[in-house]
Order: C-alpha cells, then structure tokens, then sequence
C-alpha cells in the first residue's frame, strides 16, 4: 500500500494490477529493512494509536497497544471521576505525543502539558500535535519528568522506560532498535517512575489529583509501597490491559 499509494480496499480490489518497476525495487528495498529486523513502524514511518495515525522514526518509542489502556483510563477518570471539566494535564515522556494527542481530542476543555527530555521526540511530537490539531490545547515542555511543569496538575499520565536494564538484551532484536533511553529503567525499571512520585509529592500534583503509570505486572507491589510512602492517603489500584496483565498502576489523591 505504502509503495503502490493505494489504499487497503482498492489494493484489494485491484488485484490483477501490474506494479510499475520503480514500485517493485522500492518494495524490495523495504522487504531487506525488514529482514535486518528493523521495526515495521520505521519502515512505513507511521502507527496507528487509538484511533489515530502518528508519524513515528528511531528517535521515538513506537507507541503499542498495553498504553492504549492507559489512555482508556485517562478517559475514564477525567469523564466520570473529576468535576472540573477544564482539567490540566501532564503527559510525562511523551515521545510521538500518543497520549497527549488523544486525550486532548476526547476532552476538548482540557489543557494539557506533554513532557520529554529528547528535543528529537519533541520534535516528532510538535509534527503530530500539529497534524492532529490541538496544538492550541497541548504545550510541549523539555525537562526532566515534572520538573518543567509551570503549575501543579489534576491527572499525570506516564509511560517511562520501565524494562529492567539486565533485560533488555534478551527482548526481541526488533525492540532492541527502538531508542534505549526510552526503554531501559534502571536495575529494576522503577528509577523514572520513583523520581515522578517523588516530583509529584513535591507539588506537582494537585488535591484531588491522580496519577497514571504504566509498568510491568511484577512491578505492582513495589509501586504499591512507593505509592503509600509518599501518598499515605491515596487509594490505589491497578489496571488490566487486553491481556488481562497488571499494566496500569493508579495513584488516586482524593477523587470520587
């Protein structure tokens, strides 16, 4: 489809077409991208994310179908949980700006701050804000975690590096080509998730506020204890993805 410029119904509505020359030594060249197990997504420079297509390169983590379910609950929580419509918003490590992309679009009365220490993700970020619209309602920030945030906020959504750092060798040669700051966690794949609670403790976070994080299942009941260190007040819980795994972690300062 990329090569042909057709879209998917017509590719299969016209079979019997004979592909130009050209089309073929370009779909050749991309067939041996992929056999180096270079990543589909870098291939065709684009991911489809909750509805939306993002343009994606190797300076940015490929958005994947576990963080769909953080957006899902993003959603849910400022729908249902929170009764100031025009809620402010942090999206931490927002890379292709996958989160703060939708949730801008689903809540057009929030304002939202999308965070990352990459100027390269930022600037692949700006390009998607942009294509979607809602660079009116989404600010881009370059800093560490929270730390460039101008105000506290209502609802922190983050999807950190979380892989332990002695596991990434073992993950799939494809994963392994994605930008490994993006990926790796520390030891145990908690040290950015420990220094944003820690930040939003700091006033970061608003009361009533909530916190979102996406994580490996295992590492639940050490997020758990973090949580109540810092926040002995907060409920907390954990969200299912598709898979039915522990993938959510959810900090709630004080919501109904």
């Amino acid at each position: 489809m990329t090569v042909v410029r057709l879209p998917r119904q017509d590719l299969f509505a016209r079979q019997e077409m004979e592909v130009p020359a050209p089309a073929e030594r370009q779909l050749a060249q991309l067939v041996a991208r992929r056999l180096t197990r270079e990543p589909l997504a870098y291939i065709l420079g684009r991911r489809e994310f909750y509805g939306i297509n993002l343009l994606v390169n190797p300076n940015v983590l490929i958005p994947r179908p576990e963080t769909e379910t953080l957006v899902e609950h993003a959603l849910f929580m400022a729908l249902m949980g929170m009764e100031n419509p025009a809620l402010v918003i942090a999206d931490v490590g927002t890379g292709t700006g996958a989160i703060a992309i939708n949730l801008a679009i689903h809540l057009p009365n929030a304002r939202i701050y999308a965070t990352d220490v990459s100027d390269e993700a930022l600037d692949v970020a700006s390009y998607n804000i942009r294509g979607h619209n809602v660079a009116d309602r989404v600010t881009l920030l370059k800093g560490d975690l929270l730390e460039p945030l101008p105000e506290p906020v209502d609802l922190i959504a983050a999807n950190l590096p979380y892989i332990p750092t002695d596991r990434i060798p073992t993950l799939q040669p494809e994963v392994q080509r994605e930008p490994r700051e993006a990926l790796d966690g520390g030891p145990d794949g908690l040290d950015h998730i420990r220094r944003l609670v820690a930040q939003a403790a700091g006033g970061k976070l608003k009361e009533p506020g909530v916190i979102l994080l996406e994580l490996d299942p295992e590492q639940a009941p050490a997020v758990e204890a973090l949580a109540h260190q810092l926040f002995p007040d907060a409920q907390t819980s954990v969200e299912k993805d598709l898979a039915r795994l522990d993938r959510v972690f959810v900090i709630n300062r004080g919501m109904n």
